[in-house]
């Protein structure tokens, strides 16, 4: 690590079962934004837990998500090959959205299967009206995707930018974190946290604020890359998902799970997502690092974020067939309360 950088350091205990004993496992620079430094991954004697060790502080990890840190700006522009309501009716659309293509048979149900990557879940309603709760809203593009099926949306996001955007959509939204009491007990129908908790420093604490938030028939709904998969074996400090260091934590199905059995959770669901975006994402950074001047690599890597519909349709099949093998890079998570 670069001591240059401003930014605190601490050290820590296992997250999950606070052994402080642990193995060194990974040394590695943030490819990804480039901040200065090297970082390092430690895994736990104890439960096994893969984690960073040490890590930024709370009040010094900011520095580390750039201004143009994707995720917090995946709806501000529409990916190619996506169609609004508007362009469906615009008579300059596409040849593939014309009406005669639309209705080739079993067209619009094999693209539906392949576009399907379960990375999100949302749960059926039973009546309009349910409250729901993305931790980690960015600029609001699922709490629109909610709102759309009838749930009464609200989102918490630490950034200030992206939670303005998501504030001029309409939303309620708190600036910040996840504290305790922030909001009353068993006032969710549903929470979810897509990619958030990795970046957690204490995921134990808030799921447990989760579990006290959300009602006893609450759904609990969030993913995590998956560190067990092929990937980081094949990839190395090269994987997309590792982010160091603002990926704090590297789950497994295991620890995932013990994690959320931990806070408060049973009849957890596991999903392996059915996309390759962590493959491209790391062989795009291996080529800006071997070929520089090359622009494919960026390319891939900007395809993580803005995905085009060609692209998803075209790779979808290698993807299904991953997930088919429970070897996919990432994990959509399904809970539920323990009763």
């Amino acid at each position: 690590m670069d001591e240059s950088t401003p930014t605190h350091w601490e050290n820590t205990a296992c997250p999950l079962c606070d052994v402080e004993d642990a193995t060194v496992l990974q040394r590695a620079p943030d490819r990804l934004y480039r901040c200065p430094g090297e970082f390092q991954l430690v895994r736990c004697r104890g439960c096994r837990h893969v984690y960073l060790n040490p890590r930024p502080t709370s009040d010094s990890i900011a520095y580390f998500y750039p201004d143009d840190y994707g995720p917090h700006h995946l709806q501000e522009s529409k990916a190619a090959g996506e169609a609004s309501s508007e362009e469906l009716a615009n008579e300059r659309s596409p040849w593939y959205l014309s009406e005669i293509v639309r209705k080739i048979p079993g067209l619009r149900r094999s693209y539906y299967w392949l576009k399907d990557s379960q990375a999100e879940y949302i749960p059926n309603l039973d009546q309009p009206g349910g409250r729901a709760l993305e931790i980690g809203c960015g600029d609001g593009g699922f709490l629109e995707r909610l709102r759309t099926q009838g749930w009464e949306a609200q989102g918490i996001e630490p950034a200030e930018k992206p939670a303005r955007v998501a504030q001029s959509r309409g939303f309620e939204i708190h600036v910040g974190t996840l504290q305790p009491n922030l909001f009353p007990a068993a006032s969710f129908d549903a929470v979810f946290a897509w990619m958030v908790v990795e970046h957690l420093h204490d995921p134990c604490a808030v799921l447990s604020e989760v579990h006290r938030i959300l009602k006893p028939s609450g759904w609990l709904a969030l993913s995590v890359p998956n560190f067990a998969c092929w990937e980081p074996r094949v990839f190395g400090t090269y994987w997309y998902a590792l982010q160091l260091p603002t990926h704090l934590h590297q789950f497994t199905p295991r620890t995932i799970r013990m994690l959320l059995e931990q806070s408060g959770f049973d009849q957890i669901r596991l999903i392996h997502q059915r996309n390759v975006f962590n493959i491209l994402g790391s062989i795009g950074l291996w080529l800006e690092s071997a070929v520089p001047r090359l622009a494919l690599g960026r390319r891939m890597i900007q395809f993580t974020d803005y995905p085009t519909m060609w692209g998803e349709l075209t790779l979808a099949p290698c993807a299904k067939l991953l997930a088919w093998m429970r070897q996919a890079g990432r994990l959509t998570v399904i809970a539920k309360p323990t009763s």
